[in-house]
């Protein structure tokens, strides 16, 4: 038999009363939940809907749904980083490369030229540092606002706010980036300016390319997500 819509409300009601609480996530498990119990009703005409869905809710286990969100977030930021390395891979192949060895070169250069390297070292610093934090304030105001509207929150946003987990290591690349103190040697320079230009280029990635694309993928799969 197949559940009514009303059924389908209730199931989504016990994953939220369950602790999940994105809507990406609870639709998964609706999904899950509704073939389960309706097999089970089929295979037991009379057992409840009750019942059956205590019965289909035992197979999570002792930690309920908390294995399914973890494994759905391992699986979000998997795909984020699969995609940043897909395009990331495309600046190291021609016309692309061109621009990336050309970026290098230019910090390279102006680093040797210039004596006070902190007019190359403290803006090119900032770029990875300011333009996450920006992502982050620009990001949250929408999903705020996609909240306000559908009242609906979603796992994925809240793995594309961590860039797939890229900003967990900006601070560690930033502290790199800023030493050695003293004078900087041509290989410190040279190393500086591929290092910047490479993380630059992954920061750039994650934000402008991988970031609207699997937005994108969310508003086709649900239309809720179109009001973001």
């Amino acid at each position: 038999m197949k559940l009514t819509k009303a059924q389908i409300q209730q199931l989504y009601t016990f994953t939220q009363k369950h602790y999940v609480d994105w809507y990406d996530v609870q639709t998964e498990l609706v999904d899950h939940l509704a073939n389960g119990i309706e097999n089970h009703l089929k295979q037991n005409p009379n057992t409840t809907f009750d019942s059956a869905l205590n019965s289909e809710f035992k197979k999570f286990g002792v930690m309920g749904f908390s294995d399914v969100i973890e494994e759905k977030t391992k699986a979000l930021n998997k795909r984020y980083r699969i995609l940043v390395w897909k395009y990331y891979k495309g600046f190291f192949k021609l016309p692309k490369i061109l621009l990336t060895l050309f970026l290098m070169w230019l910090i390279f250069f102006t680093l040797k030229t210039i004596d006070e390297r902190v007019f190359v070292v403290i803006p090119t610093v900032l770029f990875i540092t300011i333009t996450p934090i920006w992502f982050l304030v620009v990001q949250t105001k929408r999903i705020n606002k996609l909240k306000d509207k559908t009242g609906k929150k979603w796992l994925f946003d809240s793995v594309a706010l961590q860039l797939g987990g890229l900003v967990y290591i900006i601070n560690v690349v930033v502290q790199g980036l800023l030493f050695p103190n003293g004078a900087w040697s041509i290989n410190v320079k040279l190393l500086f300016s591929i290092t910047i230009v490479l993380f630059g280029l992954a920061v750039y990635i994650s934000i402008f390319i991988v970031s609207p694309k699997l937005r994108k993928e969310m508003a086709n799969q649900y239309p809720e997500y179109k009001f973001a």
